[in-house]
């Protein structure tokens, strides 16, 4: 089996290629553990002046949590998957080096607040967000914050109660992503920026992406307890489990069809 994350070193960028694209890159705990480990590592790398993030096939940047994985959660269960997600969170905020979301496709649920987490966000022409957490039988609660921080909270309540897409010349005129690009391009811009960014002396761009990072932070403690919190409660009800389950159903009887 493939590895689900690939590594790999280009000039002074340090890309992470989320492999997973049988399942439009889905995250699941491997997957989670893998991106969380060389964010870690990249942050201590003094040679890595950058980290780009991006998903392997032409169809996804990542689709959220893997639903094989959310359909078996039970309320024992939901506090150390919240645990692990939290961790998952934690290393993109640990990571003082600038973060670069290279977007090629469907983003969606963990994959939106993926691209939330990152400094830099350039999207295809063609790819799409959507905060999906409402439509899984879960509530929004980490996606909602960061995205209420980058585009104030009339935007936030429209984007993460709808469920619905949000395309990427949408999410560039509200100031979600920084640059739109056509889908051949975005790799090569992503490590244009990387290397541009590189330039710069590391000391004030650490300390500065530092700040920022401490400023989030500074919630972060209360806004895991409220995720855990509002997750267990989802779960207990078990509709996640039954919205993921009839969701994987259908999409096998459409395969077989």
């Amino acid at each position: 089996m493939p590895d689900s994350l690939l590594v790999a070193d280009k000039g002074p960028a340090r890309l992470l290629t989320l492999n997973r694209p049988h399942v439009l890159n889905a995250l699941d705990a491997e997957l989670r553990t893998a991106i969380s480990r060389e964010l870690r590592r990249a942050n201590a790398d003094k040679s890595v002046r950058a980290v780009i993030i991006t998903g392997a096939g032409p169809r996804a940047f990542c689709s959220g949590q893997d639903l094989n994985e959310g359909k078996e959660q039970t309320a024992a269960s939901a506090a150390e998957w919240q645990r692990s997600w939290a961790d998952f969170t934690h290393s993109f905020l640990e990571t003082n080096k600038p973060i670069i979301a290279a977007i090629n496709g469907v983003s969606a649920g963990g994959g939106f607040v993926m691209a939330a987490l990152a400094d830099i966000k350039v999207m295809a022409r063609d790819a799409r967000f959507i905060m999906a957490e409402v439509n899984i039988g879960l509530p929004s609660i980490i996606g909602s914050w960061l995205l209420m921080k980058q585009v104030f909270l009339s935007r936030t309540v429209d984007i993460v109660l709808s469920g619905r897409d949000l395309p990427a010349h949408e999410a560039k005129a509200i100031g979600f992503v920084h640059e739109v690009v056509e889908k051949t391009d975005v790799m090569e811009r992503a490590q244009s920026l990387a290397e541009e960014l590189a330039k710069k002396k590391p000391s004030p761009m650490r300390l500065t992406i530092g700040r920022m990072r401490e400023v989030l932070l500074k919630d972060w403690p209360s806004l895991e307890e409220a995720a855990l919190r509002y997750q267990s409660e989802a779960v207990a009800s078990g509709e996640p489990q039954r919205v993921q389950a009839r969701f994987l159903a259908e999409r096998a009887a459409r395969a077989k069809a």
